[in-house]
């Protein structure tokens, strides 16, 4: 019985001061803000497509998680025409139409990189062309990349 207690103690030290049961740091969420029209025709279908991926609990795959603001600090019609890239902080841009962008010359040449979502919407128009600006870097491009995805595709 004797032989015992060492044994126990050891084992006991071992579990309590044991290096690989470090509690996990929590991830900071990557919080990808969103610029579009919030009272486009479509505005309430993509409101059911966004709070649907939200609920999937979206995560990059460094384990972040994946959070989406809507950016509304200015009108929609009027962001697009005043210096766009110098006064909005955006990942992603849905545009109601391609012909929304016809006075930015840098968010037009984005069209060439622009996906439809016109899949994420029932009340659409025959184009929803959306991007992600090449202001967003890093895991903030990844995590508006994985949105994009998640629109384009059939629902």
């Amino acid at each position: 019985m004797s032989h015992r207690w060492p044994l126990v103690a050891v084992v006991l030290l071992l579990s309590l001061f044991n290096p690989g049961c470090k509690k996990r740091e929590a991830q900071h969420p990557v919080v990808v803000h969103l610029f579009r029209d919030l009272y486009s025709p479509y505005a309430h279908e993509l409101d059911h497509r966004i709070l649907e991926y939200q609920s999937g609990n979206p995560h990059l795959p460094s384990g972040a998680p994946i959070v989406l603001e809507t950016v509304n600090e200015q009108d929609y019609k009027s962001a697009l025409k005043n210096d766009f890239e110098k006064n909005v902080r955006a990942d992603v841009v849905i545009l109601n139409n391609s012909n929304d962008v016809e006075e930015s010359p840098t968010l037009a040449a984005e069209l060439a990189n622009a996906v439809n979502v016109c899949a994420a919407v029932k009340a659409c128009p025959a184009k929803v062309p959306a991007f992600v600006p090449p202001t967003a870097t890093g895991e903030y491009a990844a995590a508006a990349h994985a949105f994009l995805d998640y629109l384009a595709k059939q629902q």
